[in-house]
């Protein structure tokens, strides 16, 4: 299944949605929480997603 930039920008709405309602936070260790919860989410909205093999890119990162 193959995802349009449109397609997936439906999909992340309402994750973006979430992270714009958020309050600012105060303390530089709330805004690590904060910046935590949003990953958290936004890998949540990603893993719902079925991504066939074909879309990994032709390289290998090699070290």
């Amino acid at each position: 299944m193959q995802f349009t930039r449109r397609e997936l920008a439906v999909i992340l709405a309402p994750a973006a949605a979430a992270v714009a309602q958020t309050a600012a936070p105060a303390s530089p260790a709330d805004e690590l929480k904060a910046a935590q919860a949003r990953l958290k989410t936004a890998a949540g909205a990603l893993d719902r997603q079925a991504l066939p093999m074909s879309t990994e890119p032709a390289f290998q990162f090699k070290a």
